[in-house]
């Protein structure tokens, strides 16, 4: 469970890192599970693919279906959040490339597959992120400015805002108060974010792959509520 100090972290700033969730042999799993997945091994670099986006497999348990990620949820969403699949995500090295924090981030929900909104989403690795190792990169605080751009432009809530003539992923993240920040961490380490939070991948100029697990969760209401925009951010969680 999250202390109200935690809680009221999130809120004002549309993360949480929490450390050491989930425990080793759980993600020393995961690590002989994506290894088989790719018939290679760490210590083999000749023998990586180079897909971003893992397709046709999954890890055994999902991330976001692990019982101390549903304690949170359900802490969270009061029992009303439900979802938290996604496909893991990598970031092979690329050692040559010059390395830099990038200039703007993104919202989720506004893929190839169409819009599919949701409310929170999570983060973790599979192996430690040091700087420049192709870090979740995040704007502190963009949640609110977000919130606030969709309060004045409501119909653009699906997507719309795309379709403006010179209009870039770089307005919401221009809003931000903050600039990104990367995030480092230990395999195991979560990152839980407000899906109105802009966010990003990087490069990664370290030796080893970023390998990272991703999951969003949406309310049951889902269908019955996408086109508000409410005032009060947290009107559909429990917090």
């Amino acid at each position: 469970m999250l202390t109200a100090k935690q809680v009221d972290f999130f809120q004002e700033n549309g993360y949480l890192i929490l450390e050491n969730l989930i425990d080793s042999d759980t993600i020393d799993g995961w690590r002989e599970q994506i290894w088989k997945h790719f018939n290679s091994s760490l210590n083999t670099p000749e023998t990586w693919p180079n897909e971003y986006v893992v397709q046709n497999f999954g890890f055994s348990p999902q991330f976001g279906q692990l019982p101390a990620m549903q304690e949170i949820i359900d802490q969270l969403g009061g029992g009303q959040f439900v979802g938290g699949g996604g496909s893991p995500l990598v970031r092979w090295p690329k050692p040559d490339e010059e390395w830099k924090l990038p200039g703007s981030g993104h919202i989720d929900a506004y893929g190839p597959g169409g819009w599919s909104p949701f409310l929170m989403g999570a983060t973790t690795y599979v192996y430690d992120v040091e700087p420049g190792g192709g870090a979740f990169v995040y704007w502190p605080q963009s949640h609110k400015t977000t919130h606030k751009y969709f309060l004045k432009h409501p119909k653009q809530v699906d997507g719309s805002f795309t379709e403006i003539e010179g209009w870039g992923w770089h307005v919401f993240s221009d809003l931000s108060p903050e600039g990104p920040r990367e995030f480092i961490a230990s395999a195991g380490d979560v990152v839980l974010w407000h899906a109105y939070l802009c966010h990003t991948g990087s490069g990664n100029i370290r030796d080893i792959p970023r390998i990272g697990l991703f999951a969003r969760y949406h309310h049951k209401r889902r269908e019955e509520i996408r086109y508000e925009i409410p005032e009060d951010l947290w009107k559909y969680w429990s917090i």
